[in-house]
C-alpha cells in the first residue's frame, strides 16, 4: 500500500514561525518570508490534485468514478453539459458551484444538475469518501469536439491547477495526432508525473490489437510520460463491485490495481517533493531568521539529557548495543535462509521485544520520565503476536516498524541493565 509522506511536523514549524515572526520588526523581506511560509503550510494542508482528461468518449468520468469509489458523474453520451468538476473530501456531502474571482453558490448534497444550470465555471461535489482525503480528482471537460478551437486552450488552462494527470486515450483509436499536439504543450514538471491511459480494453477489438498498441505508444512516449497503462473500467468497476468481497484477481487483471498505485505513487512524490521544499525554506530562511533576531538562551541539561543518550552515545547505552546486536543476527538468519518465512521473523521479533521486556522490570533507566518504557515493550509484545495472525507482506513492514520504534526509545532513554 502506498503511504503518504507526514506533514504535520513542518506545518507546525511554519505556524510557529509565522506567530513567532510577528513580533519582528516589519519590512518588505519579512512580509515575502510571511507569505512563503503560507503558501508552504496551503500546499502542505491541500489535497493533490489529479486531473483527468482527453477527449470525448475517452472514458474519463468512468475512471474518475472508479477511482473515486462513487458513481458521481456522468458517463457515456452526455446530454448534460458540464464544466470543469472536482471531487475532493469532505465530512458532508454538499455541492459547489462556483465561478472564478465570483462568490459561489453551494447546494446541500450531490446536485450535480442543480450546479450545472446556473452555468458556473467549475463544480466542487464534497464526499466523505477515504479515497479523497489524499487527493482531489478534476474532470476537466472533453476536447476534439466541434471544432471549437477554445476547448484545448481551456483544457491547458485548466492542468495548470493540478499536480499529476491521466490523459485518457479511447483504445478504439488510440493517441491520435489532435491528442498529440495538445499535450506537447503541457509543461515537463507535469508531464514527469502524468499517465496515459489505454481505455475501452475491456473492448474484443482492443484486446486483439492491445500488444501492437502498446508496442507503438512505448516507442513513442519517450519523456511525455512516467507510465503507459491499458485499463478495462467495467471490468474493475465490477471487479471492486463483485460480492461482499472484491475480486482482487480480476481487478488486478483489469489494470485497476496498476493505475491506482501508479496515481497514488506519482502523487506521493509530488507530497514528498513539497516537504522537500518547505523543510529547505525553514531550514535556509525562516528558522535562521528568528534564530539571528530572537536567539534562544542557552539551556543548561543534566547528564540525562535526551542528546546524551543519542545514537551518537551508544556505547554508553549498553541495552540499545544488545538490541542492535540481536537484530543483526535475525539480519543475518534472514539473509543465509534460516527464517523460511515472515511468522519465523515475527517470532523471532516477538522473542527479542520479549527479553528486552522482562530486561526492563528491573533496569534503571537514566532519562528522566521513562517510567512509560517497559510498559511499551509489553504491548509491543502483544502487538507482534498478534500480526503472526494476519497475512501478507504488511505484517512483517508494520513488525519492523516496531522494532524502529523501539530501538529510537531505547536510544532516548539511555538504558542500562
Amino acid at each position: 500500500m502506498i503511504e503518504f509522506p507526514g506533514v504535520e511536523t513542518e506545518t507546525k514549524q511554519l505556524e510557529q514561525f509565522l506567530e513567532d515572526s510577528q513580533s519582528l520588526p516589519a519590512s518588505d523581506e519579512l512580509t515575502a518570508l510571511q507569505d512563503e511560509a503560507r503558501q508552504h503550510v496551503s500546499r502542505l494542508s491541500t489535497a493533490i490534485g489529479i486531473a483527468f482528461a482527453g477527449e470525448f468518449s475517452a472514458g474519463k468520468s468512468s475512471l474518475a468514478n472508479m477511482l473515486a469509489g462513487a458513481d458521481i458523474l456522468p458517463t457515456g453520451v452526455r446530454h448534460l453539459q458540464l464544466p470543469l468538476v472536482i471531487l475532493n473530501y469532505s465530512d458532508k456531502p454538499r455541492t459547489v458551484a462556483g465561478w472564478w474571482g465570483q462568490e459561489h453558490k453551494t447546494f446541500p448534497g450531490v446536485a450535480l444538475t442543480d450546479a450545472a444550470e446556473i452555468n458556473p465555471d467549475f463544480i466542487s461535489i464534497g464526499l466523505d469518501t477515504p479515497a479523497l482525503q489524499q487527493v482531489s480528482l478534476f474532470d476537466l471537460p472533453g476536447t476534439g469536439v466541434s471544432g471549437i478551437a477554445h476547448d484545448d486552450t481551456n483544457t491547458l488552462d485548466l492542468l495548470k491547477f493540478v499536480d499529476c494527470a491521466i490523459w485518457c486515450t479511447n483504445g478504439t483509436s488510440p493517441w491520435r495526432e489532435s491528442e498529440r499536439q495538445i499535450w506537447q504543450q503541457v509543461p515537463d514538471n507535469l508531464k514527469k508525473s502524468s499517465l496515459l491511459a489505454i481505455t475501452h480494453t475491456d473492448l474484443p477489438a482492443v484486446q486483439e490489437e492491445l500488444p501492437d498498441i502498446l508496442k507503438r505508444l512505448e516507442a513513442e512516449k519517450g519523456e511525455l510520460f512516467q507510465e503507459i497503462i491499458p485499463i478495462a473500467t467495467p471490468e474493475a468497476v465490477s471487479a471492486l463491485a463483485d460480492g461482499p468481497e472484491p475480486d482482487f484477481e480480476r481487478w488486478n487483471e483489469s489494470g485497476g490495481q496498476f493505475l491506482a498505485e501508479q496515481i497514488l505513487t506519482a502523487a506521493s512524490r509530488r507530497r514528498e517533493a513539497d516537504l522537500e521544499n518547505a523543510r529547505r525554506d525553514l531550514k535556509e530562511k525562516f528558522l535562521p531568521l528568528l534564530g539571528e533576531v530572537l536567539p534562544e538562551e542557552p539551556v543548561e541539561t543534566e547528564a540525562t539529557d535526551v542528546e546524551e543518550f543519542s545514537e551518537n552515545a551508544a556505547p554508553q547505552n549498553e541495552l540499545l548495543a544488545i538490541w542492535k546486536e540481536r537484530l543483526s543476527d535475525v539480519c543475518r538468519q534472514t539473509e543465509a535462509g534460516d527464517l523460511s518465512d515472515s511468522t519465523e521473523l515475527l517470532q523471532s521479533c516477538q522473542e527479542i521485544v520479549e527479553e528486552f521486556a522482562e530486561r526492563l522490570i528491573d533496569a534503571k533507566l537514566p532519562a528522566t520520565g521513562a517510567d512509560w518504557v517497559p510498559e511499551e515493550f509489553e504491548r509491543a509484545t502483544d502487538l507482534l503476536l498478534l500480526l503472526q495472525f494476519e497475512t501478507g507482506d504488511g505484517p512483517v513492514s508494520d513488525a519492523l516498524n516496531v522494532m524502529h520504534q523501539l530501538g529510537e526509545t531505547l536510544s532516548w532513554a539511555g538504558s542500562h541493565p
